[in-house]
């Protein structure tokens, strides 16, 4: 009888590890990428090094933004259209889009911050300064744009400021990035943040690469920060940057383990894929990520001139 109730127990508890073990793979297997091309034009792949990418949305292009203008792809990742900064602005540091297609770029002249709205050609329709920032926000320096929900988020990411002014340039609010991280006003420039977006859900979604940590940040303030250094599946080596899926998963560069790792919206590690090489869909020193929710569509920007790589997303559900 004992032995008949111990078989029974390891049966059971065979069973029970065989469906836990099967639990792992169906989460992996709940969403795929596959490597389709690169951002090109005619004569071959675009060689861009690290390049800054946004989408557009609703028109599936895509926008390539470089020190001296802007390069917009159709959804075939095709070279369509290029835009040359105009002179007069001063230095433009970052480009966005609003709500209604108008191409924004984040300006400073004379030590003025400023946003100018252009049409899809480029051309300024008109400017307006940053206003009412509070002192505690003045001596933010942005470098990067990102607009969602009508609201523009200006970064600073060596100085971990993050100002929000509405299209008029007013201010709204700000986040002290730094200071949510706990990290001490000599180490920000060394903290490494980068990749910052915007979801769809208003979550501030940044990394800060030398303390190997990914961060999500509500409209309130509240942050979630997670990642453990290592050189296994799913550890941080040096993120780079981040974005988000449509079903809220997280996608993360990993510039010195050379992957792209996928991550739940719980921070529970789901896969990875690109990998070092040079082969097609191989990725070197992938920085900056940018994922369409609408086509599922992933680009990923990488060093050494191997231009943008573009991944399709496909789901289980």
């Amino acid at each position: 009888m004992d032995y008949t109730l111990s078989r029974l127990a390891r049966s059971l508890r065979t069973a029970v590890s065989l469906l836990l073990l099967g639990a792992a793979p169906s989460l992996a297997a709940d969403v795929n990428a596959a490597y389709l091309f690169n951002l090109s034009d005619f004569d071959g792949i675009i060689p861009y090094n690290a390049a800054r990418t946004f989408v557009d949305e609703a028109r599936g292009e895509v926008y390539v933004s470089t020190s001296g203008g802007l390069d917009i792809y159709n959804p075939s990742g095709m070279l369509t259209f290029h835009v040359d900064y105009d002179r007069e602005l001063g230095g433009v540091y970052d480009a966005a889009l609003d709500d209604s297609g108008n191409i924004l770029l984040l300006t400073n002249k004379k030590g003025d911050y400023g946003i100018v709205t252009c049409n899809y050609r480029g051309e300024p329709l008109s400017s307006v300064p940053l206003r009412h920032v509070p002192p505690d926000f003045a001596e933010a320096r942005p470098g990067r744009m990102i607009v969602r929900h009508g609201e523009i988020y200006l970064v600073d990411q060596g100085g971990m400021f993050v100002v929000v002014v509405d299209a008029d340039g007013e201010f709204i609010r700000g986040y002290d990035l730094g200071a949510m991280m706990r990290v001490s006003d000599d180490h920000r420039p060394d903290a490494g943040l980068g990749g910052f977006t915007v979801d769809r859900d208003g979550h501030m979604l940044f990394v800060a690469s030398s303390y190997g940590k990914a961060c999500r940040g509500t409209l309130d303030g509240e942050l979630a920060v997670f990642g453990k250094r290592g050189s296994s599946a799913g550890k941080f080596g040096v993120p780079g940057g981040i974005a988000s899926d449509r079903n809220g998963n997280l996608l993360i560069t990993d510039k010195l383990r050379a992957v792209i790792m996928i991550y739940n919206k719980e921070f529970q590690f789901v896969k990875e894929f690109g990998y070092r090489g040079t082969q097609p869909g191989n990725v070197i020193v992938p920085s900056e990520i940018t994922v369409d929710p609408v086509r599922n569509r992933v680009y990923v920007s990488q060093m050494r001139r191997r231009g943008v790589n573009i991944y399709q997303l496909s789901y289980g559900d």
